[in-house]
């Protein structure tokens, strides 16, 4: 699982660090993997893709926006999977009563945080890793998108846009560099280049030959030498999560 910690408080962010990496230990023994782990002190770089994470831990009390306002952009960017306020000077559970909206996936820790509590909480982010299907949003100058599962079925990059292919036949546009958008990728598995300058959702693969595929919405991409592993990568990964 993949959490991040939104903290601007630094010793409250260690301290939280070190409280999941115990966590960690603990899914480790108990299921063989480890917790991801991300930590942040500033709302940009926690901003730059959050969709990714399974669990979001937020008490932002010194900056610009607090925790609750953040929470809000969270909800913006189509997050669905679960964001814990963490409350030290700041009373969210009041101030979301007061402030908030009706989404269901927002949760709540008081600190000092307990062990027991986060041991709850973390269980529970668990439970809901695979009731909930992550997205990524794809928005330009026209409209907003959120992609699930298979809805990619390709990306090729033209000059300085990337033009995404979509399962119902939209194209979407951005202005974004590929390996930018391949990271942002790393939420499907399934998606992998094939060049420099192009990716491809191995489920959509309706034909392969030697140095080229062909998609099922017909279009065709030569496989570079460099890339020529990525397509049996991207299986090994998908089949190591049935």
């Amino acid at each position: 699982m993949h959490i991040a910690v939104c903290d601007d408080n630094i010793a409250d962010r260690k301290q939280t660090e070190r409280l999941l990496g115990r966590q960690s230990d603990r899914f480790f023994k108990e299921t063989g993997e480890r917790l991801h782990i991300d930590s942040y002190g500033n709302v940009s770089a926690f901003m730059s893709f959050p969709q990714m994470y399974d669990g979001l831990f937020v008490d932002m009390v010194q900056s610009e926006k607090d925790g609750i306002e953040i929470t809000k952009m969270l909800l913006d960017v189509g997050v669905v999977r679960p964001i814990i306020l963490c409350s030290s000077s700041i009373d969210y559970r009041t101030r979301w009563a007061q402030e908030g909206t009706d989404a269901t996936n927002i949760y709540f820790l008081d600190k000092p945080i307990k062990v027991a509590e986060l041991t709850a909480t973390m269980d529970m982010i668990k439970e809901l890793k695979g009731e909930e299907t992550p997205s990524l949003e794809l928005r330009n100058k026209d409209k907003t998108i959120y992609a699930k599962d298979d809805d990619i079925v390709c990306v090729r990059k033209k000059g300085a846009e990337l033009h995404i292919y979509l399962k119902d036949g939209q194209v979407v546009t951005l202005m974004d560099e590929i390996y930018n958008f391949y990271d942002q990728c790393r939420i499907f598995p399934q998606i992998c280049p094939l060049t420099d300058n192009s990716l491809i959702n191995i489920n959509h693969i309706q034909k392969r030959s030697f140095g080229k595929v062909q998609m099922d919405n017909g279009m065709i991409f030569n496989i570079a030498f460099s890339y020529r592993n990525s397509i049996k990568e991207a299986q090994a990964i998908l089949d190591s999560q049935k």
